[in-house]
């Protein structure tokens, strides 16, 4: 009797089981269905933008899931239309379609007409709740020209070269007699000291410490905001708030106040004293400026940095002509003077060769047109991001030829110095601490040249190429890179 029951009751639960199974299938295809035609309806071109070229949003959301460095994604993704002779693509970015620009002199023609290419405001996002806002790089119209007028005039006063040199030595006592460093974060710490003694008249002690709080939670914020999906689709953060990231902000923004009060008690011969003392500037614009100036000031400089000493590192023949030339110039002087940095062409060279092959901004800030442009054969409608893309500009090989290959000689090769170079940006908005920088960069260069040799360890991981972290805010900056000092005799 038994034998007879089982093969009903088997066949009844192998139906009962495949009916199942189907019904899970089912239910597994509406869902793909429906995420499917949600990702069609979010990732769908405006029609006013479909005339134009564009890059696969798929490949875009998938570089970014696996963190890609934006210059790997732009000369991966984006440089292949530059070369095929396109001047704009659109891409996909942080939630919307954007033109990128790609031809230099598109760039130059949104970047020197600032009434139809304003700045475009993210203040909206989290990403750039403590960046974007009323500064200098951000603002516009009247409000731009008062804060350009007040922090160029700070820095169009005395280059501060005795404060890197003290700072340079500072950087060589942490680094002592050699070895093996990870370079890119004593730089970092080094040019975090240069803002706040140069800047902000306030010593944040970076080379000191084996910690900073104020670096570790700058670093903290820019990197806890770093996450691709919401990058990707910063609407999320609209319906899945990020409570702790938001409080992480605010703090980071709380210490900017700090800072503030304390300078107003105690005002010097710095920018932010200069800025305290326009009394025309709001609280609100005082901590923004001071926000941008901080993370600008000592994120771009040291990924520069870490670029030029990459390369002389890989370059050892560039680093004795360099080595050569400033021993030749500044004798038997322990360090540079203002003049001798001003006469050092073949390590200026060196410098301007690695803004361009690596440029600590890879992305210009967007602007938005505020009415239908035509840019060169392209027509842009009204209410369209517009990013200039310096990265595709220096990377162009009808810019720059050979333009992967680092070679100094470009700078000092009259015939080439015509080329399109834009790590500052170009027009009138362009970086108002440039000349800052490149002698802040010159001088801490220099002085390594004179009391080190450095090379790749074994097995780096920039062997090939330098590998850039991966970040929100178009930024290009070597990702721990580590180098082998040996001291100079």
């Amino acid at each position: 009797m038994s034998s007879s029951f089982v093969p009903p009751l088997d066949a009844y639960l192998s139906t009962f089981y495949r009916k199942q199974l189907a019904t899970v299938d089912l239910r597994w295809l509406v869902v793909a269905g429906l995420l499917y035609a949600f990702m069609q309806y979010l990732l769908a071109v405006p029609a006013e933008l479909r005339h134009l070229p564009k890059v696969s949003p798929y490949l875009t959301i998938w570089s970014y899931a696996r963190r890609e460095s934006v210059d790997s994604r732009v000369r991966r993704l984006i440089l292949p239309f530059a070369k095929r002779g396109e001047g704009v693509v659109l891409v996909y970015m942080l939630g919307k379609w954007g033109v990128h620009v790609l031809d230099a002199n598109l760039v130059k023609t949104v970047c020197q007409d600032m009434e139809r290419f304003p700045k475009k405001n993210y203040q909206d996002h989290l990403h750039f709740t403590f960046l974007s806002g009323p500064n200098v790089v951000f603002s516009n119209g009247e409000m731009w020209k008062r804060h350009s007028t007040s922090v160029k005039a700070a820095f169009d006063r005395e280059i501060p070269v005795h404060r890197f040199v003290t700072l340079s030595h500072e950087l060589f006592e942490r680094m002592g007699s050699g070895g093996i460093h990870r370079f890119s974060d004593l730089v970092q710490r080094y040019t975090l000291d240069v803002v706040g003694t140069a800047l902000l008249g306030h010593n944040f002690q970076a080379l000191q410490a084996s910690e900073d709080s104020f670096v570790d939670h700058f670093n903290r914020v820019m990197s806890r905001i770093a996450t691709p999906t919401r990058l990707i689709f910063p609407f999320l953060d609209d319906w899945f708030p990020r409570h702790a990231v938001i409080e992480d902000v605010n703090s980071l923004n709380a210490r900017y106040d700090g800072l503030l009060q304390m300078k107003r008690q105690d005002l010097g011969h710095d920018l932010l004293s200069y800025l305290l003392e326009d009394s025309a500037m709001s609280n609100e614009e005082l901590r923004s400026n001071l926000a941008i100036l901080f993370s600008a000031g000592h994120d771009t400089t040291s990924g520069a940095l870490s670029t030029a000493m990459y390369h002389l590192a890989k370059h050892p023949e560039y680093q004795a002509k360099a080595r050569e030339e400033v021993l030749s110039v500044i004798g038997g002087r322990p360090e540079p003077t203002l003049q001798d940095l001003s006469n050092l062409p073949f390590l200026s060279a060196c410098i301007k060769e690695a803004l361009r092959i690596n440029s600590p901004i890879s992305l210009l800030p967007a602007r938005w047109t505020v009415e239908a442009v035509t840019l060169g054969k392209y027509y842009i409608p009204a209410g369209t991001s517009v990013v200039p893309n310096i990265c595709a500009v220096h990377h162009n090989d009808a810019n720059w030829p050979d333009a992967k290959k680092f070679d100094p000689y470009r700078f000092i090769d009259t015939r080439q110095r015509a080329a399109i170079n834009i790590p500052f940006g170009t027009g009138p908005r362009q970086c108002v601490a440039r000349q800052f920088s490149l002698f802040e960069q010159r001088t801490v260069l220099c002085m390594l040249l004179m009391s080190y040799e450095w090379s790749l360890p074994a097995n780096s991981v920039h062997a090939r190429e330098v590998k850039n972290e991966f970040g929100a805010f178009g930024l290009s900056i070597p990702h721990d890179l580590d180098l082998e000092f040996v001291q100079r005799k």
